[in-house]
């Protein structure tokens, strides 16, 4: 299942790759969606400005009857986000995995962060959740899909009020 989120801010790119890629406002970004054990696993920043950060968590998930032999309603998630350098307009691309150790779901995808005039920018994600379940792998697909949306919407709104508080 593929699908595509976009979000605009009335910052500039580098403030909002900044929030983004900063390990304490990622870690309070998730505590405020109700995610625990935060931790940092590694960051890594290149001299070209690329960055590397892969963080750990314990999502809870309300998990629905036809999932509970698959997912559990606590999942330990590992995510790395990849960012490349920035290009002349200051726009950055990258990739990002989410992986839950047991489980046969995976959610990976491409961002792109870019200038949207002199003072925002536009932050798009393209995001692809395979569920690799005989039967019920769909269903469990549009379930992780429903709960991701639910989150990087909740993640969008947090970062705009980390943005508006400077």
């Amino acid at each position: 299942m593929k699908f595509t989120v976009e979000h605009t801010y009335d910052h500039p790119v580098g403030e909002v790759f900044e929030v983004l890629t900063d390990f304490e406002a990622v870690k309070a970004k998730y505590e405020a969606i109700g995610q625990r054990d935060i931790e940092l696993v590694r960051r890594d920043a290149g001299e070209d400005g690329s960055l590397t950060l892969v963080t750990r968590r314990v999502v809870p998930l309300d998990v629905p009857g036809f999932a509970k032999k698959v997912l559990s309603p606590s999942q330990t998630v590992v995510q790395t986000d990849t960012w490349g350098a920035p290009d002349a307009s200051g726009a950055r691309a990258g990739t990002f995995t989410a992986e839950s150790k047991g489980t046969p779901v995976r959610v990976s995808g491409a961002l792109r962060l870019s200038p949207d005039g002199d003072e925002a920018c536009r932050n798009v994600s393209e995001i692809e959740i395979d569920a690799k379940v005989p039967l019920v792998g769909g269903r469990i697909a549009d379930f992780v899909s429903k709960d991701a949306r639910k989150a990087i919407d909740h993640e969008q709104t947090w970062t705009r009020q980390r943005l508006a508080e400077g």
